[in-house]
């Protein structure tokens, strides 16, 4: 089992359970109703709300699209709100790929300096997954980019 970034552990958050909890009373939804147009399942919203729970990356991906916001805002992590969508979204390989090109690093290499498996982006690649929430904040951190560009949501880099 690949170890985790040292002090990191995304898998509950007050803060997210704050964001939703709030979105979803000013829409006056339901939580089913939410989940629905959110396109995400209604377990996923009730683990959220009731529990903390973070959903899996993809999730949070579909709910920052449908608020239009930074994943790191509806975490609680930054107060910046602002987003500008990708005029041609990328995926999260093809950012990868581009910015190990811009700094001349092999998927190997990077591998050694962060602290996934080795083998961990060969496996990402394979099995077409994307990795934790940790780790895409560590990439993040490392390319000095945002996890919303890394994941190609945005064009800006920060």
């Amino acid at each position: 089992m690949p170890k985790r970034p040292e002090g990191t552990e995304y898998t509950t958050s007050a803060k997210f359970q704050k964001f939703l909890k709030e979105e979803i009373d000013e829409l006056g939804l339901k939580k089913v109703q939410f989940a629905e147009a959110a396109g995400v399942s209604t377990s996923v919203i009730i683990r959220a709300t009731l529990y903390q729970i973070l959903p899996s990356v993809k999730s949070l991906i579909k709910l920052a699209d449908y608020f239009q916001v930074p994943i790191m805002y509806m975490l609680g992590e930054t107060e910046y709100a602002d987003f500008s969508p990708a005029k041609e979204p990328a995926n999260f390989f093809e950012r990868l790929e581009q910015l190990t090109a811009e700094k001349d690093e092999k998927y190997s290499a990077l591998s050694h300096t962060m602290s996934f498996a080795p083998n961990a982006v060969y496996e990402w690649i394979r099995t077409n997954s994307l990795p934790s929430l940790d780790y895409l904040i560590e990439l993040a951190k490392h390319f000095d980019v945002s996890v919303d560009y890394l994941l190609g949501r945005t064009d800006d880099r920060q």
